[in-house]
Parts: C-alpha cells; structure tokens; sequence
C-alpha cells in the first residue's frame, strides 16, 4: 500500500469484492499511480474502514476485493458548526478544517450580511470527504442545506432540542477560558453548537434574537476582528479543548 492511501466510498463494505466508480477509479490509476495488485484503504462511516486489493482498475470503473477490517476511528463529541458562507476557496478551507478538528453536522447559514447565498450542500461535503480521508477519520460530518438563521433561532428548541448554543459574539468581552469552564461544570448535556457569523458581523436585530435563545453562551474571540474562517477554527480548537475530545 503505497502512502497509507484512503478513499471515502458509499457502498456496503460487508461483500467481497466492491466497484469504485469512475472518479474514484480515475484518481487511483492517474493521480496516484497505483497498478492491479496494490493494495489502499477504503472506508465510511456505517461499516469502518478496510483493507482491500485491486483486481483491476481502469478508468470508468475498478474491482477491489475487500481483505481486512481496520475498525473504526472514535467519532467527534457532539457539536454542531452553524457558520455564514463567505467566497468559495475559503469555504473549502473552512469545511476541510471543521472535520480535521471534529464536528458532527455542518450547517451554513444566510445572515443579513451574509456573501454567499447560493452555496451548496455537495461542494461542503466533497471537501469534508477529502479532509477525511487525509486525517485518518472514519466520520464524515452531515451538511445541512443553507438556511436562513432567523428560521433556525425560531425553531431552535424543536431543531436541537436541549442543546447549548455557544456564540461567537464580536462585541463580547467574555473570555472564552473562563466562561466554558464555568459551562463544563453545571452543564451535564454534552450537546453544543458553534455560531459563526458573517464577515461584517452580527446586525443588532440578529444579536437580539440569538440572545433569546434559553441555552446560550456568549463568548468573545478575543480582541482582533477574525476572519471567519479563522474564527471558526479558533472556536472549534477552544471548544475541544474544555469540553471536546481533546480533554
């Protein structure tokens, strides 16, 4: 198997031999140079991952006979990532960095100042599959459809029923150390989610209404103005590391 290789596949992986499909195929033969014989990684998240051998390969479609079951990989704690779309290169970046670091659902939202409205649900989870699969994950996290976050803060409690909302506020100055510790010890539900906003930030009639929400935590990212896409990663790694799988 040359450099641990790992694709990301759909199918049921209890049978002996499966077809890759085209894409796949065509990544495997002229991207990584692999040959009838070698042998890589396959995996998902229903059945773990495997160990299976090429019995041939083209470019339309390819046979691998399934050898050796590897396990799965623990999956990420209980947090969901609700952020505004921003250009689409950092939207990449964005959905590769949220499942290197650990999120079960990935939920882009339309802010009042948000830039991108027509972002789509496969372009988030093609870029969460190629991240896993270079971080060594069996998980892949689900990406919801784009939706307005005035429909999401309206039916919160029927959306993520008993679940904490931690919000990233820009005009905050609660440090985030200090109030997630003060979380971890009365908080007992261990089903969180992160909001991101849009760059531009917040508008007061968005913050009044988040600030509705019965199970909130507002916390502050410091002092500088974040790119979201750095917020994102700077919340999510402040987050795992008090009340995530880093502890």
């Amino acid at each position: 198997m040359k450099n641990n290789i790992r694709v990301y596949v759909k199918e049921k992986l209890s049978t002996d031999f499966i077809y890759l499909d085209n894409k796949i195929s065509h990544y495997l033969k002229n991207v990584m140079r692999l040959k009838t014989g070698d042998k890589l990684n396959i995996f998902n998240e229903t059945d773990g991952e495997w160990t299976v051998l090429i019995e041939d390969l083209n470019k339309k479609k390819s046979k691998v006979k399934i050898e050796k079951k590897i396990g799965f990989k623990k999956e990420p704690c209980d947090i969901w990532i609700f952020f505004a779309p921003v250009k689409n290169a950092r939207i990449d970046f964005i959905s590769q960095k949220i499942t290197e670091l650990g999120s079960q659902l990935i939920w882009p939202v339309i802010t009042e100042r948000t830039q991108n409205k027509s972002i789509k649900e496969s372009r988030i989870l093609s870029n969460a599959i190629e991240a896993a699969e270079q971080c060594g994950s069996t998980f892949v996290p689900k990406v919801n459809k784009i939706e307005k976050l005035d429909n999401i803060i309206e039916k919160w409690n029927e959306i993520a029923p008993n679940r904490t909302l931690i919000f990233c506020d820009e005009l905050s100055k609660v440090k985030p150390l200090k109030k997630l510790n003060e979380i971890k010890k009365i908080n007992k539900n261990e089903k969180w989610a992160l909001l991101i906003g849009p760059e531009g930030g917040f508008s007061d009639e968005e913050r009044k209404k988040i600030n509705k929400i019965s199970d909130l935590c507002v916390i502050s990212l410091g002092q500088r103005v974040l790119r979201s896409d750095t917020a994102i990663v700077s919340a999510l790694s402040i987050f795992h590391s008090i009340l995530g799988d880093w502890v």
